[in-house]
């Protein structure tokens, strides 16, 4: 059976400018340098994420300020993303997916809670087999969930694409020897995706014909 494991924050869910003036907060609040609008934010994010935080200016050592700066990010994104909506086309290709009987999950690297309380709006619970996010809110990787997922599914990788907005998402896939198509609406620009040798989508909807040829 073909699966498709889709991304959520960037991929299906359009939260980049919501996280752009999100970060740009904190980073004020916290009196270090803001990022010049999408383009400065994309240049920077990064898994794992204290990666991307020390990036930014914070401390993330034992004794530093990254776990209180994560915290806070999540409040103020929290608050934010309620705004947010779906990419153009997501609910199209869920659905023209599902009715040719492929299997849809999301895996994130968002906390599972998170993740439910953000897709819970959307009711795309008929076109998705389960969405499984990390156990804390430090997104360090998403892979273990890949890997757990793959194996309690029985799903041959080969059979699998994996769709998502950053390296992340393609380093996943490589390492696990699945398909992957990224997508230029999230959080890495078109031309850093383009890079990485997988094929890159400007409308979700493309997603489809990737996913049938194979």
């Amino acid at each position: 059976m073909t699966s498709v494991v889709w991304d959520w924050n960037g991929t299906l869910f359009d939260d980049l400018h919501c996280c752009v003036q999100v970060v740009n907060q904190l980073l004020d609040e916290y009196g270090l340098p803001t990022l010049a609008g999408v383009r400065g934010y994309q240049a920077v994010f990064r898994f794992p994420i204290a990666d991307y935080y020390a990036d930014l200016g914070f401390d993330t050592s034992p004794e530093g300020n990254f776990a209180a700066a994560a915290h806070r990010y999540l409040e103020l994104y929290t608050a934010a993303s309620t705004a947010c909506g779906l990419h153009d086309g997501a609910t199209d290709v869920l659905r023209s997916l599902h009715a040719r009987g492929t299997r849809q999950v999301v895996i994130s690297a968002s906390e599972q809670q998170n993740l439910l309380a953000q897709l819970g709006p959307f009711g795309l619970d008929a076109w998705l087999d389960g969405a499984h996010g990390i156990e804390d809110i430090y997104a360090a990787s998403k892979e273990a969930l890949a890997r757990r997922w793959l194996s309690e599914a029985g799903a041959d990788p080969a059979q699998v694409w994996f769709v998502g907005d950053s390296e992340h998402d393609f380093e996943i896939a490589d390492a696990l020897g699945a398909h992957c198509v990224l997508f230029s609406g999230g959080h890495h620009s078109r031309a850093h995706l383009a890079s990485l040798g997988a094929p890159v989508v400007d409308d979700l909807r493309d997603v489809l014909d990737l996913v049938l040829s194979s």
